[in-house]
Parts: structure tokens; C-alpha cells; sequence
């Protein structure tokens, strides 16, 4: 297989589309995106309509991509959806606990995301994906978080996804699902991360049966512990792997806007 890896976007929306520009979508078997669409890191007032042109991007890109898309939900784009219910036209009662997990998650955003992206979006949004003998996701997973009791890698991902689908179902009339929690290095009350959340440089373990790429913790440089990699580059690379080999690729800093972490 040759798959085409997208680190955090922050609604750096030049960013993708330099990725898309210099890359053949055609040419690829698979597309994952690691999550954190939204949020740009270090901007205090964050521009309105370039927040609805990212989430329209990527609705349109689903729509053209199909099953070769796969979007990973981030600790950054949850609270959207958490709040949805809370938005013009939606019933029900916010989750208000992970809503109020970013500065910035206002009512306000809430409302021009989730007047493009619909309930069967965001519930596409996946906890993890494995392809080709990789397991993505957004920050990474846990040896404690992933199934013990499978008879192999194959139904300890199907188990762990059922219980993320599961979790998203239920994230409006239950308390949150420890899936969803941050570990005590990132603010939270958790031993550890979940997929959202694991730190890479203090949590993160290459210690399942199958090896993961990662995003969500900023690295000066391409991370590495074991088989595994952590490729959130602050949107100036992205990742390429064919035939089970890694290459990160760098874009010239004139084509995207870096945000600060």
C-alpha cells in the first residue's frame, strides 16, 4: 500500500493544500488525517471564515475521497461536537465536560463547524485506524487502553473501535468515557492519556503488537521510539509510507503559515 499522512492542521488551511499540491491523490491507496483540524495554536481571536472554509475543505475532500479518507478525531476538534446539541437547530443537552476542554471552544465556532459538518461526519471521525500493519492515530494508544483479551491484532483493533463508537454514541446522555481523558501530564486526572491525549515525550510507549504514527505532541524533529513515530512537525511536514517504509516529507516554509505553539 502507499498511504498519504497528514499531521495536525490547526486550520492552517495553506498548509493542506500545499500537501495537495504537491501531492497525486490519484497515486495513493489511502489518506489519514491525525486529527486537531481545528484551533490554531498562539491566535488569541481566531479569523471566522477561515474556520468555515477549513471544515467545507474537508467535508468536500470526504465527498471526494470516499473510504480512502479517514479522519481521526483530535483532543481539538471533540469539543465541537460535544457542543453541537447547544448549537441553532440541534436538540438536546451539550456535554458540557468536554466542551470546555479549549480555551476558545465557543458557542460561536461550535455553530459554523456543525452547520457543515452533520451527525454522520462527525461520527466517522475515527478513535484509531489500522492499515497495512500501522496503527494511526491521533496522539497514540496506551498498552492499558488497547484489548488484552484478542486473539490478535486484528480483533484487538476491531474491540478497541467498538468501544470508541460506542463512546461517541453515548457522549451526550453518559459521563465521559475514560477513552476521552487526558493523562496528569496534560492537565487531566488520568493515569494516562487515551487517543486524544497521550503525551508522546512522557506517556507514549512503543509497546503494542503494532506499530503507530502518531500526531498531536509538537516535535522539533522526526520522533522515533521503537517502530513508532510521532510526525507533528508545527504544519511544515507530513508523512508518506509504501510498502511498510516511513518517509517524512518537508515543505518549504514559503508555501503554508506556521503558528506559533
Amino acid at each position: 500500500m502507499k498511504l498519504l499522512i497528514v499531521p495536525d492542521i490547526h486550520e492552517d488551511l495553506s498548509f493542506l493544500k500545499s500537501i495537495l499540491a504537491h501531492e497525486d491523490l490519484d497515486s495513493f491507496d489511502h489518506v489519514v488525517l491525525l486529527g486537531d483540524y481545528f484551533d490554531p495554536q498562539g491566535v488569541e481571536c481566531p479569523d471566522a471564515e477561515n474556520l468555515r472554509q477549513v471544515a467545507h475543505t474537508l467535508f468536500e475532500l470526504k465527498q471526494t475521497l470516499g473510504g480512502r479518507l479517514h479522519m481521526l478525531c483530535g483532543n481539538h476538534d471533540l469539543p465541537y461536537y460535544a457542543l453541537r446539541p447547544g448549537c441553532s437547530g440541534h436538540a438536546g443537552r451539550p456535554n458540557l465536560e468536554i466542551g470546555q476542554w479549549i480555551d476558545n471552544t465557543t458557542y460561536e465556532r461550535a455553530e459554523s463547524i456543525n452547520a457543515i459538518w452533520d451527525e454522520a461526519f462527525w461520527l466517522d471521525l475515527k478513535g484509531a485506524v489500522l492499515l497495512d500493519g500501522w496503527l494511526f492515530s491521533h496522539a497514540g494508544i496506551h498498552a492499558d487502553c488497547w484489548p488484552k483479551e484478542a486473539s490478535d491484532p486484528v480483533a484487538a483493533y476491531d474491540q478497541f473501535t467498538q468501544r470508541w463508537q460506542r463512546a461517541m454514541s453515548y457522549i451526550f446522555v453518559e459521563t465521559m468515557d475514560p477513552i476521552f481523558s487526558a493523562g496528569v501530564v496534560r492537565g487531566g486526572d488520568a493515569p494516562y492519556g487515551g487517543p486524544l491525549w497521550l503525551d508522546w515525550d512522557y506517556e507514549f510507549e512503543d509497546a503494542l503488537e503494532l506499530p503507530q504514527i502518531v500526531g498531536h505532541t509538537r516535535c522539533p524533529k522526526q520522533m522515533q521510539k521503537g517502530r513508532s513515530y510521532c510526525i507533528d512537525r508545527a504544519q511544515s511536514a507530513y508523512a508518506i509510507l509504501e510498502n511498510g517504509t516511513m518517509r517524512l516529507k518537508e515543505l518549504p516554509v514559503t508555501t503554508h503559515q506556521t503558528h506559533d505553539s
